[in-house]
């Protein structure tokens, strides 16, 4: 089992996050998560303790607690992947996709059997031009019935 300390201040280092845990039993792991693009921490930490008895008694003593002037959010980690999806896309929350599943890495986007038509002047297809971006792969107006009138 693992804690997550959520609502964490940015300036927050990890050895305060440690000091905050080692009255309660000895930290085992302790890891602030970077954003990948900026490099700044993402407000929030995991800790791992000694044993799960430990663990709960942190839970219990330091939920609520002031950390630089922010109340702590203090609760059981969930297990990667399972914590819903708060930002849509695939995988949901932590459960990226680390690039061992080749059927959607060559993908562009997540709108399956779509193009982009954005770039480029295309001759073949002038009626999407004016103001569409985007069109149905192997679909024009002449073979579709059912664009066709009944």
């Amino acid at each position: 089992m693992s804690i997550f300390v959520g609502n964490l201040p940015f300036r927050a280092e990890r050895e305060d996050v440690i000091q905050l845990f080692a009255p309660f039993g000895e930290v085992l792991n302790c890891s602030l998560p970077l954003e990948r693009d900026t490099g700044r921490k993402r407000g929030f930490a995991f800790i791992e303790m000694a044993d799960e008895a430990i663990e709960s008694k942190a839970i219990d003593g330091l939920q609520g607690t002031e950390l630089m002037g922010r109340p702590l959010r203090i609760n059981k980690a969930e297990p990667r992947g399972s914590g819903g999806s708060r930002r849509g896309g695939r995988g949901g929350y932590g459960g990226g996709n680390n690039g061992s599943n080749s059927s959607n890495s060559n993908k562009s986007s997540g709108a399956e059997g779509w193009e982009d038509r954005s770039y480029g002047n295309s001759s073949d297809n002038s009626e999407y031009e004016n103001g569409r971006s985007r069109r149905k792969r192997g679909l024009s107006s002449e073979s579709n019935p059912s664009n066709e009138t009944n």
